[in-house]
């Protein structure tokens, strides 16, 4: 397959001509940028692309990507938050940069077939993501009340911020876990995996 890879790493980028070279691909571009690869002539089968870039990131230059050649999303962002919404800008295919090393040969081939690929540990905890609710089910409050726990704050400390008092606060985060389904123990993993911790501190 031809191959362009946007990698703002030079020791990633070699790393993987390396690899592709040697298993019979063929490495046509090779970019630190976004911009540089959207700006270039090259069309290649397949974008292998890192979310974290310089400039326009990753996740913003996927739609104008993928619109000129499948993308595998080769990323150090496992949470299933970038997962999910790398899949709905148009990826084919998502693999951990802790598995690039035996498992992006495999995801190519899944690619050139015509199929999505995601590593097995990444699609188990998708699933778990999927059957779980979303920030949607939260008022404002609720969601500012989990974020600011999920942050290490305790829950006084988050009643300060907001502005309000601590039992009320309290209220907050009982509705939230209620409606969630959670414990107070998963609140950091679920506000991680649902983004929540992107959210401005209050």
């Amino acid at each position: 397959m031809r191959v362009a890879l946007i990698e703002d790493h030079a020791v990633v980028r070699t790393g993987l001509r390396l690899l592709l070279e040697a298993s019979g691909h063929e490495v046509v571009g090779d970019f630190s940028r976004a911009e540089d690869a959207l700006a270039s002539s090259v069309r290649p089968d397949v974008y292998v692309l890192d979310l974290n870039l310089p400039g326009v990131g990753g996740l913003e230059a996927l739609p104008r990507l993928a619109r000129r050649a499948r993308v595998l999303v080769l990323s150090m962002h496992e949470e299933p938050a970038y997962v999910s919404e790398s899949f709905k800008r148009g990826a084919r295919g998502f693999l951990s940069k802790r598995a690039a090393d035996v498992a992006l040969l495999d995801a190519l081939s899944a690619l050139a077939r015509g199929e999505r690929y995601l590593h097995p540990e990444l699609a188990a905890r998708l699933a778990d993501y999927v059957a779980e609710p979303g920030p949607e089910v939260l008022s404002r409050r609720e969601r500012a009340v989990l974020a600011g726990l999920a942050r290490g704050l305790e829950l006084k400390e988050v009643a300060a911020a907001l502005g309000i008092s601590p039992k009320t606060a309290a209220t907050y985060k009982a509705r939230a876990l209620a409606k969630l389904g959670l414990k107070r123990s998963e609140i950091a993993r679920w506000a991680r995996e649902h983004g929540l911790l992107q959210d401005p501190a209050p």
